[in-house]
């Protein structure tokens, strides 16, 4: 006697590529998990665990100061700058532009200014820069003209990274939003009293008088 068997028939190409689609609770499950990482990630990123975010507060905080470096051979200027975020951040190098002087080197003030005219350059970066917290970049520089004109003067980029012990960050480079010099900040500290300088406003003519140049 004959029996019925079902015919055979080979799947389509079609099936073979999408997968059966999966539980509902395993879509759930896969959704939230996005979710969280999505949510993880921008909190890190929000609260600077990631990229180092100062977003705030240049020189303009402080006086633009100037005096004569322990080598009698160049002039330091103090650039004040503050880091707004709650993150500690690691100063990894400074790229200061100053028109009509050579800049020689970049350091952070060991300790508070205080007008002392032994102040020598800092601590060499990379160096911490702590939340919250300002600090004194130390910019040591020979001018090659002695007019700078009117104005501010001066623009500094630091390379910043994020002080993390177990996370990957991305460092970025953050443009201090302030010039080195405001030109009513300008106080100059003079190896003598000799001269007054409390009306100089031209950062260019206040170092090359204080190195003796015409």
């Amino acid at each position: 006697m004959d029996t019925l068997t079902a015919p055979v028939t080979d799947p389509d190409p079609i099936d073979l590529l999408i997968p059966p689609p999966r539980p509902w609770w395993v879509r759930l499950l896969v959704g939230l998990a996005v979710v969280g990482l999505v949510g993880a990630g921008s909190w890190l990123v929000g609260f600077g665990y990631l990229y180092p975010r100062p977003e705030c507060c240049g020189s303009g905080s402080g006086s633009s100061d100037l005096v004569l470096a322990p080598d009698a051979e160049s002039v330091l200027v103090l650039m004040y700058a503050y880091n707004s975020s709650g993150r500690d951040l690691t100063i990894e190098s400074a790229d200061v532009v100053l028109p009509g002087a050579r800049v020689l080197d970049v350091t952070l003030a060991d300790s508070p200014w205080n007008g002392s005219l032994s102040l020598a350059p800092g601590r060499a970066l990379p160096t911490l820069w702590p939340g919250h917290q300002g600090v004194r970049l130390v910019v040591q520089f020979v001018p090659e003209s002695c007019t700078a004109g009117s104005g501010d003067w001066g623009t500094a980029s630091v390379r910043l990274d994020v002080v993390n012990a177990w996370l990957p960050s991305v460092d970025r480079t953050y443009e201090l939003p302030e010039p080195v010099v405001r030109a009513d900040a300008l106080v100059v500290w003079p190896p003598d009293d000799s001269t007054d300088w409390s009306s100089i406003r031209d950062p260019l003519a206040a170092a090359c008088g204080l190195l003796g140049r015409g």
